[in-house]
């Protein structure tokens, strides 16, 4: 190889580090297009609409299906507006008789049948999806396909030859009978069962139908027969709609009628769910194909929508791309809001047709730091804020409330923020001999627990100060929830006006009530300091030992000692189940924007040893039991107010948990991503917000310069290194 050669070799490696010097994720051009680029932390594993439940899995798949209704993006309090229905039926009251009622809201003793009929949109399509492809006799044209026919295809959306169709009445029908085949194990099975008619006995129905097709199998297979295996390669097809099942009533192929056992207007809440999505039947068939099978396709991976994105690429361990769907049916912006909307500028796009943004592309980031970094590099659109970074984002100044950092918001970075419809408590079990009970003397030791247990301290050792200090079960945002002093927890907290917010009784208050509870000091009358198990499955969790030290020290003020009984999941929950527990820490994420979705955790007849259902902690009262039934079914009023503050004033008496807090998520976005508003109810709110690509890449430049320093520096070397060598080789070809 001569110098000239060597040179051109040298040149070309020069070139080479200096073009590949950027710190991009992504593909040279890619985000100068429409495209959302975002992060996740915990891969899904569910994206069937029947059994998804997680709130990371709600976020993929509620912009793919769509459920009868939703909610408006911007009005608060929460409104139930259409989405593929024509509007948001009246309900239809049938008494004894078979004769509706004339009272638009009667009595729920009175009711015997509820009807809601829904009336679809025309023209809705589905997206193009290899399932609707059929030939000349509506067979698919994949029925006959091999595995080499396939083979180069990863994803449906690969497919050559696809095709669409209409919206139908059925498709409803088929999935509100999906969420009873034991297959799916869908989360809402047995609260549906109570109200939906005929959903039990479909159940039973289903797993008959089941329980055949496998007997007949497993003869045909003789003695070594692997039924899990053969059902993994030939999923087993039901035909749903064979099965008698009055709960759902086909008019037409744009009318279908819900039928109710019973009053039931919270339904209208599950029906704005994925629960209650369209599924087609020819989707159904595909993913039973068995070379369709064989390929791990199925509506667990592979959903198939009408609504504004469609699932380009899954693969929930690296990487999740959504893509415009084509097919998507005529919706616009809202051309209404909230107090406040029209100055933040969140109506600017008033009755613009959406969605606006033609591409998400979602990584997945193990770790947060990295991820945050990413962000303020501008390759993320929009990022959470977690504890490891809160400082540097966010800053306190005496008396203001928590704002952006001048280092954030002179990058244009705004702060969004949202009081979370949920709350964080620890329950006491209600049967246990010692914290349980409903004996004043039981009551107030509750109470001097809750007071001991300063959440306010808590926030701002654990969170960052990011929460609300509970009154009870229900979050702001919510109906029956009561503000500021009017909504103070006279057992336990107090309203502080001079910092507008509820702190806890002084500990003083907290160790009478304990004198009066018969453990003055903290000591029962054997003499011994009191001493409460807590009872939990976050053993090996680095967050845990902080927090339970937190528990020890609070409590150590009124004389009482904490164990740890921590143990694994399934011997927890065993635990629970059997009452075999004392403290235990829970939460609750709301369904629906109702009160009943908090109270019913409490309804004696849910509870969780004796009946199996939501109220864990086994609380019964007659008197909040008697108004639960009384207010559950009642529209938003006067009355039930007045109802639900009597309620909660039998709660914070009677203490079967110490409420700790409402969270409030802080989340912070680029001046190049708008009409960003939070919303608690509702995961299909992308099709709603705006990029600005080309101020994106502006910045993304401006703020990741090449730095060519360390780069020279290192050229230098390299060429003094090579100088020896050159000089060699000059003298040896100048012998030659």
């Amino acid at each position: 190889m001569n110098r000239k050669t060597n040179y051109c070799v040298l040149g070309l490696l020069i070139a080479a580090v200096v073009c590949s010097c950027t710190n991009s994720p992504y593909r040279t051009g890619e985000t100068a297009g429409n495209t959302y680029f975002g992060a996740f932390g915990t891969p899904p594993t569910k994206l069937d609409p029947a059994s998804a439940y997680y709130v990371h899995e709600g976020r993929i798949i509620d912009q793919i299906y769509e459920p009868p209704f939703t909610y408006h993006y911007l009005k608060r309090p929460y409104e139930l507006i259409p989405l593929t229905a024509e509007d948001v039926p009246a309900p239809a009251y049938f008494g004894q008789d078979g004769l509706q009622l004339a009272d638009p809201d009667p009595p729920p003793d009175m009711v015997t049948r509820t009807e809601y009929t829904i009336r679809l949109k025309r023209g809705i399509m589905y997206q193009d999806h290899p399932c609707f492809a059929r030939d000349s006799q509506g067979q698919s044209v994949y029925e006959h396909s091999t595995a080499r026919d396939l083979a180069e295809y990863n994803f449906p959306s690969d497919f050559d030859t696809q095709a669409t169709r209409e919206l139908k009445a059925e498709d409803y029908s088929i999935q509100v009978r999906r969420l009873a085949d034991p297959r799916t194990s869908s989360p809402v099975f047995s609260t549906m069962a109570q109200y939906i008619l005929g959903m039990s006995e479909l159940r039973a129905a289903l797993q008959s139908m089941l329980d055949t097709e496998r007997a007949r199998r497993k003869d045909e297979a003789g003695g070594a027969y692997d039924a899990e295996r053969d059902e993994r390669d030939r999923p087993i097809l039901l035909d749903y709609m064979a099965a008698d099942f009055p709960g759902v009533e086909i008019i037409n192929d744009h009318t279908f009628k819900i039928v109710l056992k019973r009053k039931y207007p919270q339904i209208l809440y599950w029906m704005c769910m994925h629960f209650f999505a369209p599924m087609p039947r020819e989707a159904i068939e595909f993913y039973a194909l068995p070379v369709i099978a064989q390929k791990e396709f199925s509506v667990n991976k592979c959903p198939v929508g009408t609504g504004p994105y469609y699932l380009k690429i899954f693969k929930p361990n690296e990487k999740i791309v959504l893509e415009q769907n084509p097919n998507y049916h005529d919706d616009y912006y809202p051309s209404e809001g909230a107090a406040g909307d029209i100055e933040s500028g969140l109506l600017a796009d008033a009755g613009t047709q959406i969605p606006f943004i033609r591409r998400q592309v979602l990584l997945m980031e193990k770790e947060e730091i990295p991820s945050w970094n990413k962000f303020l590099q501008g390759y993320y659109d929009s990022s959470g804020i977690s504890s490891d970074v809160f400082d540097q984002a966010i800053q306190m100044k005496t008396g203001e409330d928590m704002a952006l950092s001048d280092v954030m918001r002179n990058r244009g970075i705004r702060l969004v923020t949202d009081i979370d419809t949920m709350f964080w408590y620890t329950g006491f079990n209600m049967r246990d001999e010692v914290v349980g009970g409903y004996e004043p003397e039981k009551c107030k030791l509750r109470q001097a627990i809750s007071i001991a247990l300063d959440y306010n301290e808590f926030l701002d050792i654990f969170a960052n100060g990011r929460g609300v200090l509970a009154q009870g079960p229900i979050p702001p945002g919510i109906f029956g929830y009561r503000d500021g002093k009017q909504g103070t927890n006279p057992f336990v907290d107090e309203w502080d006006p001079d910092r507008a917010r509820h702190v806890r009784k002084s500990i003083d208050v907290a160790r009478q009530l304990m004198k009066e509870a018969g453990y003055p000091d903290g000591r029962g009358p054997d003499g011994e300091p009191l001493t409460i198990n807590y009872d939990h499955a976050a053993q090996g969790e680095s967050f845990f030992r902080s927090i339970f030290d937190w528990y020890r020290r609070r409590l150590d003020l009124i004389g009482v000692r904490m164990e740890d009984c921590g143990t694994d999941l399934s011997r927890f929950r065993q635990k629970k189940d059997q009452g075999n527990w004392q403290v235990a820490s829970s939460g609750w994420l709301a369904d629906y924007p109702d009160p009943e979705n908090f109270l019913f955790l409490f309804y004696g007849p849910n509870g969780l040893v004796e009946f199996g259902g939501a109220n864990s902690i086994n609380y019964r009262n007659a008197e909040y039991d008697e108004l639960f039934n009384r207010m559950e079914s009642m529209m938003n009023s006067d009355e039930r107010q007045a109802i639900i503050d009597q309620m909660m004033r039998i709660i914070q008496h009677d203490a079967p948990a110490f409420w700790q807090y409402h969270p409030v998520s802080f989340g912070v976005q680029h001046e190049w991503f708008t009409n960003v508003k939070p919303h608690q109810m509702s995961y299909n709110t992308m099709k709603y917000k705006r990029l600005d690509p080309q101020l994106r890449t502006t910045r993304q430049r401006e703020w990741n310069k090449p730095v060519w320093q360390p780069i020279a520096w290192l050229l230098a070397i390299l060429l003094i290194g090579m100088i020896p060598a050159g000089i060699a080789i000059c003298r040896r070809e100048t012998r030659a």
